[in-house]
């Protein structure tokens, strides 16, 4: 149906409140009002664009490609568009088009800002280091002359900083966003990253007082209210749920060819996934969606910033596991249609004994990690997505805790095929720890495993730059860097103190 024009200021009104909405966390809510709207206005850009963002701010990257790609189609001339659906692009992983999508926005409109800046950001995620270095030095020439906002100034010296210190100075870049990084006229997306580089340069001089302040900082920006005894309480309901009678039936599918690489984030779940990707026939799907996307229709999140779980006992008829396995087997499919797949989704901890019924046959890798190292590494992350769990210490002592007991359960229920892959012990025996994965999975170990950091395949998380390397122990113990601290990270944690 046309949108007739007496109806664009209110459509303008109820977007401009949706868009709210997205911003406030409400994504669930705002995606559905959306697909109603959509359903109405089929080829409304300003609804396309809220669909690619709202899917873009829960991780479903491909449907937010797809929003953007339609609304790009309407109006191929909106170098605004091309931006988003270039970032939406980046944001999944699929670099190579995203330079080209940026390139086409530029091509419309040659001094688009963000344009430049973003594809100077993907040469860096691609660690094209020149090139990197190159669309820096057209960002900058791009403003000379010109009269720039605190934003665009934080925005360059963010740029720079992330090319520190292997093609511009490091001390340089820190001082750049410091001048800048208090500002509040300046967008709190862009000051987070701002703060976030900071610390990991202030890290790399070994200044850590100064690099845990500039973390904090970082987190504090986007802090909001997160409840760990509401958390605790969801976790009883999910481990009751999976651990109680009667028996939940099993789908009828052979899962024998999905491996879920499960557990904490930054916990090794992408070194593990590039490991593994080195053996013939297993194709690396990353951190896929399919599990969590059958369960958000029919659970509620139950509080603000958490993920639905599977915790109410009477959805889980036969019909319904087996309509939720056919659903995301087709996604997995899209992915390789032959030989093995890899999940690397690691809040898939949460979901375990519910794909072991939808995916019978399937095998989980649970990477564990030291729990200081790894709150610690939550806490100095600048994640994309909102977790709000990682931006208080003793919140996120908390839960690491109730992650802890909830894979203790998941160990004691018979159909979970699962192993523990300790951190430490692969960083320390990478040949012996994945000789003994290769085995768990039945798949023939390969020297080509231990040479992970050789692959040209490109990872899209936060450890896109630890798998490039060759395995290395400066993160085992690294909290004791910080460790006078992180008395509150310990109160969490259960930890003692003197």
């Amino acid at each position: 149906m046309p949108i007739k024009p007496a109806q664009y200021k209110q459509l303008h009104a109820v977007l401009t409140k949706i868009n709210a909405a997205i911003e406030g966390g409400h994504s669930i809510a705002a995606q559905s009002k959306l697909n109603e709207l959509n359903a109405k206005f089929p080829n409304e850009p300003m609804i396309l664009a809220l669909i690619g963002k709202v899917n873009q701010k829960m991780g479903r990257y491909s449907e937010a490609i797809d929003a953007y790609a339609k609304s790009v189609a309407i109006n191929h001339k909106d170098s605004d568009l091309r931006f988003h659906l270039a970032l939406a692009l980046q944001k999944g992983g699929r670099y190579e088009e995203s330079l080209i999508e940026y390139e086409r926005a530029l091509y419309y409109t040659p001094d688009h800002f963000l344009a430049l800046r973003h594809k100077c950001s993907v040469l860096t995620d691609l660690d094209r280091i020149a090139e990197a270095t190159k669309a820096f030095k057209t960002l900058k020439d791009s403003i000379k002359g010109k009269e720039l906002s605190a934003y665009k100034h934080l925005a360059i010296a963010v740029s720079g900083a992330r090319l520190a210190p292997k093609s511009t100075d490091a001390r340089a870049a820190i001082e750049e966003i410091s001048a800048y990084v208090d500002d509040e006229s300046c967008d709190t997306d862009l000051r987070v990253p701002g703060y976030w580089q900071m610390g990991r340069l202030y890290d790399h001089f070994k200044e850590y007082d100064h690099a845990f302040a500039a973390y904090k900082a970082c987190k504090e920006l986007k802090k909001e209210p997160w409840d760990p005894d509401e958390h605790a309480n969801r976790i009883d309901k999910l481990i009751g749920c999976w651990t109680g009678e009667p028996e939940i039936p099993f789908a009828k599918i052979d899962g024998s060819r999905l491996i879920f690489i499960v557990g904490m984030m930054r916990s090794g779940t992408s070194l593990t996934e590039q490991m593994l990707a080195q053996i013939e026939g297993v194709t690396p799907g990353g951190e896929m969606n399919a599990i969590s996307r059958q369960i958000s229709p029919i659970e509620k999140a139950g509080m603000p910033h958490g993920r639905p779980y599977a915790y109410t006992r009477r959805l889980y008829t036969q019909a319904m596991i087996q309509k939720m396995g056919n659903a995301a087997r087709k996604m997995y499919n899209d992915v390789a249609q032959n030989g093995h797949l890899t999940d690397k989704q690691p809040f898939n901890y949460a979901h375990v004994p519910l794909i072991a019924h939808m995916f019978p046959g399937c095998k989980f890798i649970h990477c564990v990690r030291d729990p200081m190292d790894c709150c610690l590494s939550n806490y100095t992350q600048a994640f994309s997505r909102p977790h709000m769990h990682t931006h208080d210490l003793y919140t996120l002592g908390r839960y690491f805790r109730d992650y802890e007991r909830l894979m203790r359960a998941w160990h004691t229920i018979d159909e979970v095929d699962m192993i523990d892959l300790h951190y430490e012990q692969l960083v320390a025996d990478p040949e012996g720890e994945s000789k003994r994965v290769a085995a768990f999975l039945g798949l023939e170990w390969s020297e080509d495993i231990l040479n992970f950091h050789r692959s040209s395949r490109t990872v899209s998380t936060a450890s896109r730059d630890q798998v490039r390397q060759p395995m290395y122990t400066s993160s085992v113990k690294k909290y004791t860097r910080y460790e006078h601290h992180l008395d509150e990270l310990k109160r969490g944690l259960g930890i003692e103190t003197d």
